[in-house]
Order: C-alpha cells, then structure tokens, then sequence
C-alpha cells in the first residue's frame, strides 16, 4: 500500500476521533469526572484508616450541594432521604462502620445538559459489591447536577423507577 494513502486513512481516523472528543462538551466531562470521583469516594477497603476515612467522607461531601435530596428505595431497605451536605457525609461514615468493605461503579451513563446550561440530568447504572455478600446491588439512578461557583455539583440522587 502506499504510504500517502496509508498517512492519509491515519489523519483521517485521527480527525473523527478529535472530533468525537470536542463533542463531548466542556460541561459533560466536568460532569463525568465528579462521577469517576463519587466512586471512588463512596468505595472502600478493609484496611482503610479512620482518618482516611473520614477525609474520603469529607471529600464525598463536597460534590454535593449544601441542600442536595437523596431518595433511595433499596430492594430490602426501607426508603433512605438525605438531606443536605452534612448528610451525605454522616451516612458515608455510618456506611463504612457497617461493612468491611464496598467497591461501586456506574455503568450505562447517559449526560444531558439542559438548554439554560446551569443543570444536567445524569442516567445511571449503579453497581456495588458488598464484601461478604453473594451477589452485588445493581440499581438504576437519576442524578441532577447543577452548575454552582464551584463547579458541577449533584443537587438531588433519586432511583430510576422508569427503568425498575
């Protein structure tokens, strides 16, 4: 094969790839790395340390807004209502002293900005994986994010009962 042609099949792959990148807004990336962020934050190990602990619960809080409402109705649980930053990081300690460890990811997300560009709607597919249990909780959810003077921060959690 010619070498042009092949420098040319290559410029051209390199160009649908940067244009798929730029497509994907300023905002929606913002939004997918709080995301890889709240998995980290939420999963932990056995031999993690009280202060690391607390300093993931602390961090965990800070993607959230100050009046952010969780609503989750897990199969087995009675329906769970945070309210607010403080919350969220009071449940991520309470979580951590009920297991010994919790390794979660999102799967299937689906990011649409809203024409105002100050808040986007988030699809998920929640995973997670509970040491000592036999099969992982796999739960759909609906988050909403808001565009604040720090950032894209998730405003409300809620199941997606649509998808149930």
């Amino acid at each position: 094969m010619n070498k042009r042609i092949l420098a040319a099949a290559l410029l051209c792959i390199l160009a649908v790839i940067a244009v798929l990148v730029s497509c994907s807004s300023g905002a929606e990336r913002q939004i997918r790395k709080q995301l890889d962020t709240l998995e980290e934050l939420v999963s932990f190990e056995s031999e993690e340390g009280n202060i690391s602990s607390l300093t993931k619960a602390k961090r965990l809080g800070s993607l959230f807004t100050e009046d952010v409402v969780i609503n989750l109705g897990m199969s087995g649980i009675k329906m769970t209502r945070v309210l607010g930053r403080e919350q969220v990081q009071q449940a991520a300690m309470a979580a951590r002293s009920q297991a010994t460890s919790l390794r979660t990811s999102l799967h299937d997300i689906t990011v649409e900005i809203a024409s105002d560009k100050q808040s986007a709607q988030v699809v998920a597919t929640g995973r997670a994986t509970i040491a000592g249990e036999p099969q992982p909780i796999v739960q759909d959810f609906i988050f909403e994010f808001e565009e604040t003077e720090d950032g894209w921060l998730i405003g409300k959690v809620q199941q997606n009962e649509a998808l149930r």
